[in-house]
Order: C-alpha cells, then sequence, then structure tokens
C-alpha cells in the first residue's frame, strides 16, 4: 500500500512540475476595457492583414522579456488593428506566477522575427509592459488588462546610420578652431574672433 501511495505521490509531483502557466493574447476584449489598435507609422491608419504581424513577448521580470507562442497576423476590415485573441503557454510558469507581456509588431517582408525587422530597417514597434499572471488549466488565463495603442516606426538601417554619423564627425571636424587659434574656412584661415587676417 505504502508503494502505491508513493507512485501517486510521485505521478502528481511529476505532472505539477511540467505544468505550464497560460495567457491569453490579444489587444482587444471591450468587456475587460481592453482596446488598444497597433497603427503604421502615421499612428492613424491601422495595421491589416498579413504584411503585418505580431507576437508576444513575456518574461518573469520586466526586461528579461523573450517571443513566446505563434507570430499572428493581423485582422482586416472593422477588426484592422487587432490581432485574433490566442492562449499562449508560457515556460516555466507555474500557477499563479506573475509575469510580463509585452506586444511587438512589424512589418513582415522586413524579417521572420521582431529583431530581424529592427536589422533589417523594417517598421516595427511595441507596447507598454503589462504584468499579468500565468494560470494553469482549467483556470481562466489572464488577459493584458492595460494594455494601450502605439504606433510603428520606421528605423533607418545601420549602414545609414553609419554613413550620417561619419558626414556629421567630419563636418564637425572641418570647423574645429585650430590650434592657433584660426579657424579653418573654404576661403582660408582667419582669427576665431571673426576678423580677417
Amino acid at each position: 500500500m505504502r508503494t502505491l501511495a508513493f507512485l501517486g505521490g510521485a505521478l502528481l509531483g511529476t505532472i505539477s512540475a511540467f505544468s505550464q502557466g497560460q495567457v491569453v493574447v490579444g489587444n482587444y476584449s471591450p468587456t475587460l476595457g481592453i482596446n488598444a489598435p497597433v497603427f503604421d507609422t502615421d499612428c492613424q491608419t491601422r495595421l491589416e492583414g498579413p504584411f503585418f504581424v505580431a507576437q508576444a513577448y513575456v518574461g518573469f521580470t520586466a526586461d528579461s522579456l523573450r517571443p513566446v507562442g505563434p507570430v499572428i497576423n493581423f485582422r482586416t476590415g472593422e477588426r484592422a488593428g487587432y490581432i485574433t485573441p490566442t492562449l499562449v503557454t508560457i515556460p516555466d510558469a507555474w500557477h499563479g506566477r506573475r509575469i510580463y507581456f509585452q506586444l511587438r509588431a512589424w512589418e513582415a517582408p522586413a524579417g521572420a522575427t521582431f529583431e530581424a525587422a529592427v536589422v533589417s530597417g523594417g517598421k516595427h514597434g511595441m507596447s507598454n509592459i503589462v504584468p499579468m499572471r500565468a494560470w494553469e488549466p482549467p483556470g481562466t488565463p489572464d488577459v493584458p488588462v492595460g494594455l494601450q495603442s502605439f504606433c510603428l516606426v520606421p528605423e533607418p538601417p545601420s549602414g545609414a546610420l553609419l554613413v550620417l554619423g561619419g558626414g556629421l564627425w567630419l563636418l564637425e571636424a572641418r570647423w574645429r578652431p585650430a590650434p592657433d587659434g584660426l579657424v579653418p574656412c573654404p576661403g582660408g584661415a582667419r582669427p576665431a574672433s571673426g576678423h580677417a587676417v
């Protein structure tokens, strides 16, 4: 009898050790006060269709967010700007554990992931970070109450930033006063005070 009780306890311990908490990822649930459409760079046009995608980023602290769950297309028509609510399982999140959630969106042709879209210079954006609780089934999964709308931003490619930075450095170096107090200029050197030599 003791062996049977031990095996039953071990089985239950194993099941709870591998159980995972869940949350619902979505940005529209008016009955719960969630209405956070995602907009393009003009902050007026709602993202629509498979050209734009979103994914949940979740962590146990606000600064440890990582992608979790599927990449989700945006809806169309009257539901443009919203994603379909999706049940997401959070690895290592036990029942009732506090997690932090952020919705990230990007233009799909810019990359398969948010990070790839940023590196390639694609439009991208992210929501505010919302605390939530992960619940194991049969509990009711938490939703991101407090989620706010956001707009995508264009990101110049790193090569463009390098060229811009180099150009500004050359411009600043050209007009830096010389050690002898003369300022270089296209017409020849002149004193720093502005009087002709």
